[in-house]
């Protein structure tokens, strides 16, 4: 069995999928520092079921997840991938008859980290299982970290029986001693509890014996008590029945006389409608007649305001000729002014051309002056900038002696800090007192006892909220799964639709470039198809192939009722302006029968909208065009795209559900971890506060040895305080000199500042100069610009004038025209208001009359409703009495039903106990034998009707019970046997495994060497217990610990103790992470032969820097970092490469 391959993605730096393949049996994994060859070895150890983050160089588990770089984004998981091959079938069990096994685990971001095996997901235990006894592990001896090689030889002796163990192949027992101990823990408070039932059971069935003979004559009562119940009321239904009945009679009789006294009134109400008709008669005349004088009251005001109007309009229109004379008059004096204007604004401009051209001059002459002040300028800001340069070095000077002094300061401030820190804290020490520290942690364990409990109730609760979350987040992402499979079948259609499209659009090019008006686009299609035009000329053509539609004589007329009237652009072939256009078949059939008298032998057809062709004696239907139309198909694949749409809004909504539970449901798994690490944390704390008892009598132990160790530190201190006043005055002396030589330079630069501030001013005075010239050029060329605008603007005026005075002019000939009509007489209008007048008196008149006939009828109509109301008032009475009888029986019905349903209730058949029922039985007798009952029922007290039940139960369970506790005692027993067996072969095989592992030490260590030796021994005699210890003694040396050795010696003494498990118990494959740095030229070599001749039977992966552990190498495994934090692997085979240099 060997390790074929590693596929990582994700994982540290290796965000890209990776495989690193291992084809060799030594294979040297080589880089730079910190590019992630470690990372290889990480991610074996992780897959193995390394649950410390710690161990993996990280805090959290998340963080093998790779976190992003400058350049890229993090990622959501971490996965890596381990291929076996197990042709030798050194796995047992069910991975016996495989050839190659893989395991991979995975991590998210939520910490959910997830095992499979052979691509079905396991549990972390089936990993783990898989290796026992193999030497694989995440902490076993096949895979050696940086600094463990170490940390190997200086572990405790119970670490160091750990790899011994896993050579020996009794983790497995070990893991199994654990289980068994675990099942008679739980089997022995099994039996305990058990046995506090059985008591408990025992005395309860006594009890429970005499409860249920109580019960029993209560049953016998409580049968007679209903018995008498049900007879009771049955007697109690025939009194109500007899009742019911006499009233129903009485309810008969009433109900006559009120139909009686209802007929009566039927026939005034008649009499009554009628003289309400002719009311409401009378009432419409006269509303119209009221109307009709309203109306003749408005057409005499309007008339009436017509006349008034005429007169206003007369006055107004002749102040309106009065104004415009005045500004006739007005506009041409305003005209003789503006042209007056222009000619002075001209003679302005001629005048300021000769003052422009001496200010021009004069501003060239002071730009050459400003030229040559600034060139004087630079060269003494150059001389400046370097006598800066010296003064600032000198500064910097300065600032490092002041830091260096005023740090020294601070150290000294530091050093008497610490000295009082030293103080406080020995005297503190003194005053501790120990016995209250340990009454506080006997009042914290009880406090955290109780706080465990609510934590574990908690936890129970949360529990239950995140399954039923889980639930339902299952079913929203069914939902969601079903949603997507249709969202799929309308894009295929929806992608065939445009292939389809693509195919017709390019068998048929003419009709994408039409043109078409609505709803004629498939009446187009039929007729295209009929020739099936491929292309569009200027010309004949006759080498052209195919059906071509050719430019030239195209017809320049097209009929509106043609079907080339229907295109509004593109080319429109000529036989399409002899087809008529109607909309549906009838009229396609009349126009037809019309152009039959009136084409006289021309070829002349119809076509419909929805695609039927008529001729003179065929017809064609669009039943094979309408599929071959383009822009149907069209139509078709966008409305594809809003019921694509339509889902993609309900996915949406869907995805937003589920977001919206997965964030619960990752806030309830957050609370349950935290619940969880919360119960975890106050286990400890409890456990905790049970050890603080015994740590406080060691604390008093080490606060004698403190109180010694502060007063070697105040000395210390002391001393460190006078040498830092020396370093003060030393550096004070030195940051004088440099002060007197910064003064000095400071002289300098003053007096060239002063001689560059001199140039500056003159400078600025040339600058000044020049601007005020630049302003006068300005003014100059603003002054000029000004005159032509207002030149402009006055033109342009005087030509508004003279419009305005045209214009003024028409209005007033417009005027006068106006005033002429309005002379006119208007005495047509007053002959109409007399009339008017004349018929408003007559309609007065007559609505009079009209209103004394509707007083006559509403007198009547009140007398008659008078007599309506009274007989109104005896049908009410009625109705009263007839609803009191009513409501009497219904009583009567309702009690007798009431009685029914307890009978019914009692499920006692109604029938059956009418017949039964004695005849002398009476009401008041049945009510004392129901009484007698029921005192005798109250006698017995409170019944545990369950009594019975629960005795026959109880008693079941008793012999139930006792059967269980002798399986349980033959289980114990069982179990203990097992134990007994798992440690005779542990120790038997721990013994064995020593011994061998000691005897290959003793012979490898002097062949590492080169002589010296090296054993183990045990640190007890019980060999469940006992640790193991190692010691070795290099050549020339008596060393009497482990402890004393080099790095390199203790490198090599770890790498001989692993080795020598290897020879007992080869692993499949060895990992080595830079074991060789501490080891010198010479020892590098002689592991390199010592991993050279295990090879054979194991196979190494190495990472080294040292260029002799890469030479033994058969395969190189590069691990490179071009792009910063990504990791990439280059893989060379060295044979390979030899074979080809050689070549």
């Amino acid at each position: 069995m060997r390790l074929k391959q590693i596929k990582l993605a994700g994982f540290k730096s290796f965000v890209d999928p990776t495989q690193v393949p291992f084809p060799a049996a030594m294979t040297c994994v080589v880089g730079p520092n910190g590019c992630g060859k470690s990372n290889v070895i990480d991610a074996v150890r992780w897959v193995l079921g390394e649950s410390s983050a710690k161990n993996l160089r990280g805090d959290a588990m998340t963080d093998v997840i790779f976190n992003g770089s400058t350049q890229r984004k993090p990622v959501s998981q971490a996965s890596v991938e381990l291929l076996f091959e197990n042709t030798q079938g050194k796995l047992q069990g069910s991975l016996a008859d495989r050839s190659e096994i893989s395991l991979k685990r995975l991590v998210t971001r939520d910490a959910q980290s997830h095992y499979f095996l052979n691509g079905t997901k396991c549990r972390r235990r089936d990993i783990t299982d898989i290796f026992l006894g193999t030497g694989l592990g995440p902490r076993s001896y096949a895979i050696i970290e940086q600094g463990m090689i170490s940390r190997l030889i200086e572990s405790r002796p119970q670490d160091l029986r750990v790899f011994l163990e896993e050579a020996a192949g009794i983790s497995k027992y070990k893991e199994r001693r654990r289980e068994t101990e675990t099942r008679i823990k739980h089997t022995r408070d099994n039996l305990d509890r058990l046995a506090d039932v059985r008591e408990e059971l025992g005395k309860n069935l006594d009890k429970l014996k005499r409860q249920a003979a109580v019960a029993e004559r209560y049953k016998e009562l409580k049968a007679s008590e209903r018995r008498y119940k049900a007879e009771l009321t049955c007697l109690r239904w025939l009194f109500y029945q007899e009742h019911l009945q006499q009233a129903e009679q009485m309810l008969a009789a009433l109900e006559v006389d009120f139909e009686r006294f209802q007929a009566q009134g039927s026939g005034d109400f008649r009499v009554l409608t009628e003289f309400k008709q002719q009311l409401e008669a009378a009432r419409e005349a006269v509303a119209v007649s009221q109307q009709k004088f309203y109306q003749l009251g408005a057409d005499i005001s309007a008339l009436e305001q017509q006349l008034l109007h005429q007169r206003q309009r007369k006055q107004s229109l002749l102040d309106d000729e009065r104004n415009l004379t005045l500004s006739l008059q007005h506009g041409l004096d305003q005209m003789a002014q503006e042209q007056a204007q222009l000619e002075e604004l001209q003679q302005q401009m001629l005048e300021q051309q000769p003052d422009a051209e001496i200010c021009a001059q004069q501003a060239e002459e002071l730009s050459e002056l400003v030229f040559q002040s600034e060139q004087r300028l630079v060269d003494q800001q150059a001389l400046q900038q370097r006598l800066q340069q010296q003064l600032f070095d000198l500064q910097q000077q300065q600032r490092q002696l002041q830091l260096q002094s005023q740090n020294q300061q601070q150290q000294s401030q530091q050093l008497t800090l610490r000295e009082q820190q030293l103080t406080l804290q020995q005297q503190e020490l003194a005053a501790t007192d120990y016995q209250q520290k340990l009454q506080a942690a006997s009042e914290l364990q009880q406090q955290l006892q109780h706080d465990l409990g609510l934590q574990q109730a908690t936890l129970t609760q949360v529990t239950g909220d995140f399954e039923h979350t889980q639930q339902q987040l299952q079913t929203q992402q069914l939902a969601l799964s079903s949603l997507e499979l249709s969202r799929q079948h309308l894009q295929k259609q929806q992608q065939s639709l445009q292939q389809q499209i693509k195919q017709l659009m390019a068998q048929k090019p003419l009709l994408p470039d039409l043109t078409i008006a609505a709803g004629w686009s498939v009446a187009v299609a039929v007729a295209l198809a009929k020739l099936n035009f491929s292309a569009v000329l200027q010309d004949h053509h006759p080498e052209a192939s195919g059906n071509y539609l050719f430019l030239k004589d195209f017809p320049k007329a097209i009929p509106p009722t043609s079907l080339a009237a229907k295109i509004s652009s593109g080319v429109v072939p000529e036989y399409f302006a002899h087809i008529h256009c109607a909309e549906d078949d009838a009229s396609a059939l009349q126009l037809l029968a019309e152009l039959r008298v009136t084409a006289a032998g021309e070829a002349t057809s119809v076509i419909c909208k929805n695609g039927h062709w008529y001729g003179l004696n065929w017809r064609l239907v669009a039943g094979t065009h309408e599929q071959d139309n383009p822009q149907a198909l069209t139509e078709r694949e966008q409305q594809l795209g809003l019921e694509l749409a339509d889902l993609d809004q309900e996915k949406s909504a869907l995805q937003q559900n589920i977001e919206a539970l997965t964030s619960s449901r990752q806030q309830q798994q957050l609370q349950l971890q935290q619940l969880q690490a919360s119960l975890q944390q106050l286990q400890q704390q409890t456990h905790q506060a049970q050890t603080n008892a015994q740590l406080l009598a060691q604390q008093q132990q080490q606060v004698s040895a403190r109180l010694a160790q502060i007063a070697e530190e105040l000395a210390q201190v002391q001393q460190q305080l006078a040498q830092a006043e020396q370093n003060i005055e030393l550096w004070q002396l030195q940051l004088a000199e440099v002060g007197e030589q910064l003064l000095q330079q400071q002289d300098k630069h003053s007096a060239q500042q002063q001689l560059q501030l001199q140039l500056q001013q003159q400078l600025q005075q040339y600058r000044q100069q020049q601007q005020q010239l630049s302003q006068q050029q300005q003014q100059f060329a603003l002054s000029q610009v000004s005159i032509e605008r207002q030149i402009e603007a006055a033109r342009l005026h005087l030509q508004r004038t003279k419009q305005q005075h045209q214009q003024l002019a028409e209005r007033l000939q417009l005027l006068t025209a106006q005033l002429e009509l309005l002379d006119e007489p208007d005495g047509a209008g007053q002959e109409q208001l007399q009339i008017l007048l004349l018929q408003r008196d007559e309609i007065a008149e007559q609505k009079l009359q009209q209103q004394n006939l509707q007083s006559s009828l509403e007198q009547q109509v009140r007398e008659l409703e008078q007599g309506q109301h009274g007989l109104q008032q005896q049908l009410q009475s009625k109705q009263k009495q007839i609803e009191s009888a009513r409501l009497e029986a219904e009583g009567y019905r309702v009690r007798a039903n009431n009685m029914l349903e307890l009978l019914s209730e009692q499920k006692v058949n109604f029938s059956e106990l009418q017949a039964t029922l004695p005849g002398d039985a009476t009401e008041s007798v049945w009510q004392q034998q129901l009484d007698k009952a029921s005192e005798a029922l109250n006698r017995l007290g409170p019944i545990n009707l369950a009594a019975i039940e629960e005795y026959a139960q109880q008693d079941e369970r008793k012999k139930y019970l006792d059967l269980q506790h002798d399986d349980l005692i033959a289980a114990l027993d069982t179990l203990e046997t097992a134990i007994r067996k798992i440690d005779r072969e542990t120790r038997q095989k721990f013994k064995e495994t020593f011994d061998q592992v000691n005897s290959g030490l003793q012979n490898l260590f002097p062949k590492v060497f080169g002589g010296g030796s090296a054993y183990l021994e045990l640190t007890d005699e019980d060999l469940l217990e006992t640790g193991v210890s190692i010691m070795a003694r290099p050549p020339g040396k008596k060393n009497s610990t482990i402890h004393l050795l080099s790095g390199g010696e203790k490198a090599l003494t770890a790498l001989s103790l692993v080795f020598s498990i290897f020879r007992l118990n080869p692993a499949p494959f060895c990992m080595l992470d830079e074991v060789d740095a501490p080891l010198d030229d010479a020892n590098v070599g002689r592991f390199c032969n010592l991993v050279r001749e295990m090879s054979e039977t194991v196979q190494f992966i190495y990472i080294s820097h040292n260029k002799i552990a890469m030479e033994m190498a058969t395969q190189l495994m590069g691990v490179t970092m071009q792009e910063p934090g990504v990791s990439r692997v280059v893989a060379v085979d060295v044979e390979d490469a030899v074979k080809m240099a050689q070549a």
